[in-house]
């Protein structure tokens, strides 16, 4: 019954799995962390926002096909937990091959893709001409990026959460020698300036899925094979990605929405928001770290139909997600100026920024809650209802608290990011609901 204690090694077991999650996840926006830093110390203000602004498309994009990371883990965990090796191969092999054709799509339509989002952004001519720049070299690691998402959450539905960490450290690390070497002209290589970030995504993306490759064929053999399962097994892998794929363009369309909405509040305005989207991210993907464990745990529990269990973990799930909130809520709420001025040398982009640590500081709390629990309904694949919630918080809630407040009251990007709170909140509530 649910009255019965907890097991002793639950904590632990979630930190075993949440540790190596922390340092993979804390490497994902190391990579625009660096990007934005190195970037942000060139001559212009305008490089940052170009950075910044093709960046966001990408994020757009891998963001909402990012179901090929969540969908691979939740179905895997599930199988996982009822040791059904085959059903773990079939979904591997569908979600390649979806990855593969999504990828090359996104290549064939990049000249459309960087017109359409650079003219909703609104940003000036050298934003749009330094980004465009950026984004024609970055988009040929479409493929690499979409196929690391798969093998990611492949391994996580396995419960091998070392291997995406080494991925992601690798990504990581020749991303940072990259950046170093192909902007600024260092270690022989030619000084290729806003290109050279691209450049240097693109060569890192592709030597961390060659390791992920060579770890699947070394030590997981046996789950190599080409199974394309069922009519019903492919009809479950499409209705959960359509779901997942739903929920994350709600929340895409709330960030873009934002981008587009400071993207005309000038080139001051921009760069310091491409810097709090970097510290914003910093936490959700510490967090993260925990609603992945979740998403692995929970699943292969429920696939085991060890109901008691998954119900157990989860609520110590959410109380580590609490906890990071608040830890990153008092870092942020001494150290803004400090990490502001690490990103860019221009004053009033610092200052336009510590005008915005009370928004970020009350936010983490609240996001560490509702990180968690996007994690537990991905390993339950309760997915349905995580794409209502997010249709509700999204629509029903962001775009007219952001409207009133940027246009109705005249708050500029403080406006903008009080309407982004009211999306947390709104996520936190309708999760919250469903959780009980």
């Amino acid at each position: 019954s649910v009255s019965e204690g907890p097991e002793p090694s639950q904590h632990r077991r979630i930190l075993r799995l949440a540790a190596p999650n922390l340092m993979a996840n804390l490497s994902v926006p190391l990579v625009g962390f660096v990007d934005t830093a190195f970037v942000g110390h060139l001559p212009e203000v305008a490089f940052i926002g170009a950075v910044a602004v093709a960046s966001v498309i990408f994020d757009v994009f891998y963001a909402g096909l990012g179901f090929l990371r969540m969908g691979t883990t939740t179905l895997t965990a599930q199988y996982h937990g009822a040791r059904q090796r085959g059903r773990c191969t079939e979904v591997l092999c569908l979600a390649n091959v979806l990855a593969i054709c999504l990828g090359l799509v996104i290549i064939l339509l990049s000249g459309g893709i960087a017109n359409l989002g650079f003219k909703l952004v609104g940003a000036s001519e050298a934003v749009e001409f330094w980004g465009k720049d950026y984004f024609e070299v970055r988009v040929y690691g479409a493929p690499f990026v979409l196929l690391t998402f798969v093998l990611i959450g492949f391994f996580r539905g396995i419960a091998d959460v070392v291997t995406p960490m080494w991925m992601t450290v690798i990504i990581t690390v020749l991303n940072v020698f990259g950046d170093y070497a192909l902007i600024y002209g260092k270690f022989g290589a030619p000084a290729l300036g806003v290109k050279g970030a691209a450049w240097a995504s693109v060569l890192a993306t592709l030597a961390g899925l060659l390791y992920g490759c060579c770890v699947l064929a070394w030590r997981y053999r046996g789950y190599l094979a080409l199974r394309v399962g069922d009519r019903k097994q492919i009809r479950r892998l499409l209705v959960t990605n359509l779901d997942l794929f739903g929920r994350t363009a709600c929340l895409l369309f709330a960030q873009f929405f934002v981008l587009t909405v400071v993207g005309r509040l000038g080139e001051t305005a921009l760069a310091a928001n491409a810097i709090m989207w970097q510290v914003w991210f910093l936490v959700s993907s510490s967090v993260d770290a925990v609603a992945y464990a979740a998403e692995t745990l929970v699943g292969n529990y429920l696939g085991a139909r060890e109901f008691v269990k998954a119900r157990q973990i989860s609520g110590r799930c959410l109380l580590w997600g609490a906890v990071m909130g608040l830890g990153f809520a008092g870092a942020y709420g001494v150290a803004m100026e400090p990490i502001a001025r690490g990103f860019t040398r221009h004053e009033d982009v610092v200052v336009l920024v510590v005008s915005l640590t009370f928004w970020v500081v009350a936010a983490q709390p609240l996001n560490g809650l509702a990180y968690v629990l996007d994690g537990i309904f991905i390993g339950a694949n309760d997915t349905r209802h995580l794409f209502l919630a997010m249709a509700i918080s999204a629509f029903g809630v962001f775009l007219p608290t952001t409207l009133v407040f940027v246009y109705g009251m005249n708050l500029g990007l403080k406006g903008a990011w009080m309407g982004y709170n009211a999306l947390m909140v709104a996520r936190l509530a309708t999760l919250s609901l469903r959780y009980r």
